[in-house]
């Protein structure tokens, strides 16, 4: 139980100090959306690239674990359509609801968690489990993008191409995308980044955790459910509880390492991610069901991770 606190409450303590300094207007909302953007465009960037072009060779069982993952997400996805359908969503809500109940929050709650889960360990373990996720999160960010503008174009009636070449153009340009393939690049390259650039890297990807819960926090603050909780509800509940036990039961016939189980659960349990919000309203699906989706299941998430740091 100690372990449990001492992991998750700096992470939610610092989203809860976003959520207060933007509900007390001490940050507007317009530094939050500055601050989003620069974690987003920069820190993350930096992380992944630092990360993989210092990863060692590819730990063991991280295709296996990643396969897993995406069936698990899969076959929620599959199931949060027919709660859609039990639901009595219209048609252009389906999108916005099946979105939310599978794309996790990998970047900005998942590694963060990760990297205070295994604080402990010796500095090269903690590289090796952070670069072992990168791997699973580079492929996993592509599915998410994919899947989601699969989901929401599928859900309206009309202006289908241009809702189709706006995502396909957002999903080539995603940063952490050209990151992560930047990263694998530099991890396949025969020769090390030079030391003044690698340590640029390493120093500006430190700040992507403590922001990135900043921003989850003040963007909290801003939005609105709008008569939306039993469906954000169900969306949140699915997400935080049905992935991780589809992917538990997944890895009932593997023998992983302790630290491979742990990267998987995380990133089950983590709540839907902020980008789902700024998709949904590129896309004109239901605005105030996303928002929904990412404040519930960040507080559902602080049962789940506790429960996926407590077990593995």
């Amino acid at each position: 139980m100690t372990h449990i606190i001492a992991t998750l409450f700096p992470v939610f303590v610092i989203i809860g100090l976003g959520f207060l300094l933007a509900k007390r207007q001490f940050l507007s909302r317009l530094f939050i959306n500055e601050l989003n953007r620069f974690v987003y465009w920069v820190c993350l960037p930096s992380l992944i690239m630092h990360t993989l072009a210092n990863a060692g060779n590819l730990p063991a069982g991280t295709t296996s674990i990643w396969f897993i993952f995406i069936a698990a997400s899969t076959g929620v996805l599959g199931l949060s359509f027919v709660f859609a359908r039990l639901l009595g969503l219209k048609r252009w809500q389906y999108g916005t609801f099946m979105q939310s109940s599978f794309r996790g929050n990998l970047a900005f709650i998942g590694i963060p968690v990760l990297v205070y889960a295994m604080r402990d360990h010796d500095r090269e373990v903690v590289a090796s489990v952070v670069a072992q996720a990168i791997f699973v999160f580079v492929p996993t960010m592509v599915y998410y993008n994919v899947m989601s503008v699969v989901v929401l174009v599928a859900s309206q009636e009309s202006d289908l191409r241009r809702n189709l070449s706006r995502a396909i153009r957002s999903i080539v340009t995603n940063p952490l995308i050209l990151a992560a393939l930047t990263g694998i690049l530099l991890y396949a390259l025969p020769f090390n980044l030079p030391v003044p650039a690698n340590n640029a890297l390493e120093f500006v990807g430190r700040m992507a955790g403590p922001a990135a819960l900043i921003c989850v926090g003040g963007g909290m603050a801003f939005v609105s459910m709008e008569g939306r909780y039993r469906s954000a509800s169900f969306a949140s509940a699915l997400k935080v509880f049905a992935v991780p036990l589809f992917a538990y039961f997944l890895t009932l016939p593997f023998d992983f390492s302790g630290s491979t189980v742990l990267i998987l659960m995380v990133f089950s349990a983590t709540p839907t991610a902020v980008a789902s919000y700024v998709m949904a309203k590129e896309m004109h699906g239901d605005e105030a069901m996303a928002s929904g989706g990412i404040v519930l299941s960040t507080l559902f998430s602080i049962l789940s991770l506790g429960i996926v740091v407590g077990l593995f």
